[in-house]
């Protein structure tokens, strides 16, 4: 068995055992079984296939590396998500981060109005100062 542990900066995404992977990035795919050769392998985009008994998963994954020796896989990734099939985790990724894009955009709103609220209020105590 290979354990795998996938974080991203939310924190820790999975961690299980399983049989063997499949990585696709941009160079085509990889397998990994258990003890093969330590590698590191960039992410950007692409997905990890999980081979664990009867049951295949999928981590999609944006923006990151996987690393494998002594039978471990660790993967770092800016975004990443987990489902039974890729377009259904690369969907619900993409739902993700147009959530996040739109509360960024809300929270620069928020962070510009304050910003006027704070100048004006300046103004109003130097005004009172003269």
């Amino acid at each position: 068995m290979i354990k795998i542990n996938v974080v991203t900066p939310l924190g820790k995404l999975f961690e299980e055992e399983v049989n063997f992977i499949t990585i696709r990035n941009a160079d085509g795919e990889q397998a990994i079984l258990k003890n093969h050769i330590p590698v590191v392998i960039a992410i950007n985009p692409g997905y990890i296939k999980l081979n664990r008994k009867d049951e295949i998963l999928f981590v999609t994954i944006v923006g990151g590396f996987l690393e494998f020796s002594n039978n471990i896989v660790n993967v770092i990734a800016q975004e990443a998500e987990i489902g039974r099939d890729h377009d259904n985790a690369l969907k619900h990724l993409e739902d993700l981060r147009k959530n996040r894009v739109n509360e960024n955009k809300r929270k620069n709103i928020d962070f510009t109005k304050a910003e006027r609220e704070l100048r004006e209020q300046i103004r109003n105590i130097s005004a009172n100062q003269l």
